[in-house]
């Protein structure tokens, strides 16, 4: 394990076997913590990141750039560092520092690229597991994650359910509904279709899917806000700039700007990968029934839905909650009405704040 201060790369040198058949030869995994392991090594917590974020949640002394939840993380806040160690997850087949399809194939010596071998929910977990045990961490006091990251979150608690105390799931799915597959399936197809994308074998060529990427990343942006968000903020409001197909509309100026800033930081291929495996990902994968997945969770769970989210509707978050409650489970469920939609996690820190620190210490 390399380590420097708070960013460390877990290193697996042996074969990692993968859910659907396939292996990974060996793979890295990134990694950022803040806090303190205690002696007894359990105030550990697991925090998943969603899709395209990076294991930078919060800043540091070694990397002062605000990190994606940079208002939860520290003394006094919601996942308190004078308490709890918190070890913030990248993802396997993503970016920022983990081994991904832009990874060196050991047996090529090329880019994975579309040879990357599939990838599942359960595996990201399954890897964060190796990740803890080389820290020597017995049991795990709370997983927490939104979106993606709560996906992960619940897997890990169902999948090691020994193992972990607490779980926090927010705005995520134990299994995805059509609404929110039809939109990730467009978003892969405009990628798919765009000739810089050259099949996935685009590394080191001059052109790459850039300007495929900004728009699926535009698509993503419209789920994860809220019809009532857009029309407080944006309105009918334009630019100032006349009559064009180019960003007129203030709403359209905010959508090419969030694509262009994912666009050349995130590479193509991991969002194919990743996204797919959010399409896939069900509680019950391999288990009689969904409900029987779900009933896995042992752990004390507090689940977030949020009443304006389109991309995962709150319904979605009920029924894990009440899969739980009717198994006799110790689980909470709490609807936060805002109109920041599916992001609101990263919006509404006072709410979050709370609710996130009355419950770990309760």
């Amino acid at each position: 394990m390399d380590s420097r201060d708070n960013f460390c790369i877990y290193q697996h040198d042996q074969p990692f076997a993968l859910t659907l058949g396939e292996a990974l030869p060996q793979f890295q995994l990134a990694y950022e913590t803040w806090g303190k392991l205690n002696a007894d090594r359990d105030n550990a917590i697991l925090l998943f990141p969603g899709l395209s974020a990076s294991a930078h949640a919060k800043s540091h002394h070694k990397d002062d750039a605000p990190g994606w939840w940079e208002a939860m993380i520290g003394p006094n806040l919601a996942l308190d560092t004078d308490h709890w160690f918190v070890v913030c997850l990248n993802h396997l087949g993503g970016c920022f520092g983990s081994t991904g399809p832009y990874s060196t194939n050991p047996k090529t010596g090329k880019a994975y690229g579309p040879e990357f071998p599939r990838l599942l929910i359960q595996d990201l977990a399954a890897a964060s597991r190796l990740v803890v045990k080389s820290l020597n961490i017995a049991k795990v006091s709370c997983t927490i994650g939104a979106s993606m990251g709560g996906m992960i979150a619940m897997e890990y608690a169902a999948r090691f359910m020994d193992d972990v105390e607490k779980m926090i799931m927010i705005s995520a799915s134990g299994r995805p509904g059509p609404q929110s597959i039809a939109y990730r399936y467009v978003q892969r197809q405009v990628i798919l279709n765009d000739p810089a994308y050259c099949d996935g074998w685009y590394y080191g060529r001059q052109e790459k899917p850039v300007k495929s990427m900004s728009v699926a990343r535009q698509i993503g942006n419209i789920t994860y806000r809220s019809q009532q968000e857009f029309e407080e903020r944006f309105g009918r409001s334009r630019t100032g700039r006349g009559y064009r197909f180019t960003p007129d509309f203030q709403v359209e100026s905010y959508l090419h700007h969030m694509g262009n800033k994912l666009a050349n930081n995130f590479d193509a291929n991991s969002f194919l990968y990743l996204s797919k495996a959010m399409d896939l990902y069900s509680l019950g994968y391999g288990f009689p029934s969904y409900e029987d997945g779900v009933k896995r969770i042992r752990a004390k769970s507090l689940i977030i839905g949020v009443s304006t989210d389109m991309l995962f509707p709150i319904e979605e978050q009920i029924s894990v909650y009440e899969i739980l409650k009717e198994e006799g489970r110790n689980a909470y469920f709490e609807r936060l009405e805002s109109n920041a939609g599916h992001d609101a996690f990263l919006v509404e820190v006072e709410y979050f704040t709370k609710r996130i620190k009355d419950f770990l210490a309760s």
